[in-house]
């Protein structure tokens, strides 16, 4: 789970990053503009076929932005946005 400190860190730098399209953020189901960021990461699994499933191969880690007024969540790469926790940058992970 995340401290404060490191929520505090992660939605600094998503504010940092969103900025710089000019645009509010606003909720697209409610339009409410009031997010609470989820409490660790996610890790989105990418799977070669639908018939199996495999565990510890590649993934596409991001955090998860929670509408206070309807609990729309929606999903952001940790990578793409800049975000991703150092030890991940240096071990090649996604």
């Amino acid at each position: 789970m995340f401290t404060n400190e490191k929520k505090v860190e992660l939605v600094t730098r998503l504010d940092e990053r969103f900025k710089k399209y000019e645009h509010v953020l606003k909720c697209p189901m409610c339009g409410h503009g009031q997010f609470t960021i989820a409490d660790a990461y996610l890790r989105n699994d990418l799977q070669a076929d639908l018939k199996s499933m495999s565990l510890g191969g590649p993934s596409i880690p991001s955090v998860a932005i929670i509408c206070n007024n309807c609990g729309f969540i929606s999903q952001h790469a940790i990578g793409i946005l800049g975000v991703l926790p150092k030890e991940d940058e240096k071990n090649g992970k996604a």
